[in-house]
């Protein structure tokens, strides 16, 4: 070894030193505000603790009391149950409504997976494949076209192609 690399190391080794030293001086004792901050962790840790024992034991005192209350209930009025349920269902089936933009080149694929995007339609294949026919893929017009969830394949199909009503097969 060279003595430039001997005496570079060794210039390093005393930095590094001093640096520890005076960092031991200058800096708080961490142990001191460790030991402090994990008191008071613990301290939280139990009082959180103590209040999720107190939530379960609400739950289930409300689930309890729920549990006797729905046998009460469905036994004087069965009937009541199926038309909520039939309400909820059709709740849940939103008309989703949007403006398809289509321009020069789009292809069938790009068209559907628009429509999918939106929300309008739940399979971009079978729309796909309807659009891929010769009657379809041939005609579909640049524009904008109002849609919904409501309408079926055929329907987006006829209105983005401009004909009035389904080919016959």
């Amino acid at each position: 070894m060279k003595r430039s690399s001997l005496r570079g190391f060794g210039i390093a080794c005393l930095l590094i030193g001093i640096l520890y030293t005076g960092m031991n001086k200058f800096l708080p004792n961490t142990e001191a505000q460790s030991e402090e901050t994990i008191a008071d962790y613990e301290e939280k840790i139990s009082e959180l603790e103590e209040e999720l024992k107190e939530a379960k034991e609400q739950i289930l005192l409300l689930e309890k009391s729920n549990l006797v209350e729905e046998p009460e209930e469905s036994e004087t009025n069965p009937v009541t149950e199926e038309p909520p349920v039939e309400a909820t269902s059709e709740e849940n089936e939103e008309v989703v409504e949007g403006v398809l933009y289509i321009y020069s080149g789009l292809t069938p694929y790009e068209v559907s997976k628009k429509l999918e995007d939106m929300g309008i339609i739940q399979n971009a294949v079978e729309m796909e494949l309807f659009l891929a026919q010769p009657q379809y893929s041939r005609s579909i017009q640049k524009g904008q076209f109002e849609v919904n969830s409501s309408m079926t394949v055929e329907e987006i199909a006829n209105l983005i192609t401009g004909k009035t009503k389904s080919p016959n097969k």
